[in-house]
């Protein structure tokens, strides 16, 4: 992927907030609803699209983040309608199109969004214009739970051997060194146009900070060269 040399990689980083975001799991369909503790990477194509109006090569993006909220969350109450096609053929039944009933179901919420996203690809300058000017409105998640974009840099990011790894999304092959971390089973990448199939994948989700080592199998970046201890990331890819 362009952008992406042995002694630097060039990225965009945004930083977004939100009041609350919602990352419903797909595997719940019926009573409470419980949300991922951090936006799956289906979830950060879908809020790339939007800031640039169409949807991107998911081949030549990658990206990382960092990510906070409360550590307390909320449920909520919200109405769920379930349509399907009316069959009737005869009488005032068949004057509808649809059936509709509805639902009452408790939606777990996450409260006080912060985002440090970082994308590295190969239209860093169209990336950077799309996040100054979004085409669309920006969401987490659902329609509703929209995010505010505070800042847009275009940073250099050196490799790291060692560092302070903030909560956010990792690869599964950090296990090892990140015992706490939960691993959770997360649609990596969702085809736009007909939605199927799902491209699923297992990582790890870490909710505090953690020093950790580099490994053969994962690459770590930091922006913070000077730091003693520098933050670090590893990136993730949309399509492997």
């Amino acid at each position: 992927m362009a952008g992406i040399m042995a002694d630097r990689l060039e990225a965009v980083r945004v930083e977004l907030e939100g009041p609350v975001a919602s990352f419903r799991y797909p595997h719940f369909l019926i009573g409470r609803q419980p949300s991922y503790p951090m936006p799956p990477p289906s979830t950060i194509y879908g809020l790339v699209s939007a800031a640039l109006g169409y949807f991107p090569d998911p081949k030549h993006l990658a990206f990382a983040y960092r990510f906070y909220c409360e550590r307390a969350r909320v449920d909520d109450l919200e109405t769920i309608w379930f349509v399907e096609p009316n069959t009737a053929t005869r009488g005032a039944a068949s004057q509808k199109n649809l059936e509709a009933t509805s639902n009452v179901l408790p939606r777990e919420w996450l409260v006080s969004i912060r985002m440090t996203l970082f994308l590295a690809g190969n239209e860093l300058d169209v990336l950077e214009k799309a996040f100054r000017s979004p085409h669309y409105l920006l969401t987490l998640g659902r329609s509703q739970e929209l995010v505010s974009i505070r800042r847009v840099e275009r940073v250099v990011l050196h490799p790291a051997q060692s560092g302070r790894l903030e909560p956010g999304l990792l690869p599964l092959s950090l296990r090892a060194q990140l015992p706490m971390a939960i691993a959770v089973y997360m649609p990596r990448f969702i085809p736009p146009r007909h939605r199927w199939p799902v491209l699923w994948d297992w990582f790890l989700v870490l909710d505090v900070p953690f020093p950790v080592q580099a490994t053969n199998e994962v690459s770590f970046w930091t922006e913070d060269v000077e730091a003693a201890e520098p933050r670090i990331l590893t990136f993730h890819q949309f399509r492997l």
